[in-house]
């Protein structure tokens, strides 16, 4: 359990009774790659050996900036990655079209553990009950797995709606007093029903989004 200053600073007034979505990046929200791709959505430099800029290729989930608008609607909003800052910093500023993400956490903010990096929840300083971590590895929330909502690994399937479908479960999640134990309850709310089977209205301009 992290001891000492929380990494990040106290929640906005407009916030403050918001709960905390922690989001990681690589996989989740998008996928990066050395190889040129078609389409991709970005393309950053970034400096892998000194002088020596060389090019990261950047595809978008389908639907993350409908996910990333809406989230920001009912949480505080945290990208914990295990990236390295020069390459994940200015990829959200790109990616943080409607300025949601109020804090960003780099490797250096990690945990070495078994060969693998954790984001340790009690690092952020807000109540676990009301935190839930986003990502595609369990072994990013080794430490709270109680406090997870698992998604899959995004490769660059098109078709991919994991993002949308995630939208009403943590809509929903954010008026739980205890999302840990909500999760739990409900064991992650895997399987999870598809947002175009719940009868709710699709996004507009569906194609702004995916």
């Amino acid at each position: 359990m992290h001891t000492g200053p929380a990494f990040i600073g106290p929640p906005e007034d407009a916030e403050a009774n918001k709960p905390c979505l922690v989001l990681d990046l690589d996989e989740t929200l998008v996928h990066s790659s050395f190889k040129p791709v078609p389409n991709a959505d970005y393309v950053i430099p970034v400096e892998i050996d000194p002088g020596t800029l060389t090019d990261v290729y950047v595809l978008k989930r389908p639907y993350v900036d409908y996910f990333m608008e809406e989230m920001g609607k009912h949480y505080e909003i945290v990208v914990f990655t295990a990236s390295l800052a020069k390459y994940a910093d200015p990829l959200l500023d790109l990616l943080d079209v409607n300025n949601v993400i109020r804090w960003r956490l780099f490797r250096e903010s990690c945990y070495p553990f078994q060969g693998n990096y954790v984001k340790d929840l009690t690092s952020l300083g807000r109540p676990l009950e009301r935190t839930i971590i986003l990502d595609n590895s369990p072994h990013s929330y080794a430490f709270q797995p109680q406090n997870a909502l698992p998604i899959s690994s995004f490769i660059d399937d098109p078709t991919d709606c994991d993002l949308l479908d995630a939208v009403p479960v943590l809509v929903e999640l954010a008026k739980a007093a205890d999302v840990a134990a909500t999760l739990v309850a409900n064991d992650g709310y895997l399987p999870r029903m598809p947002y175009a089977e719940r009868g709710l209205p699709m996004p507009q301009n569906v194609e702004e989004w995916s």
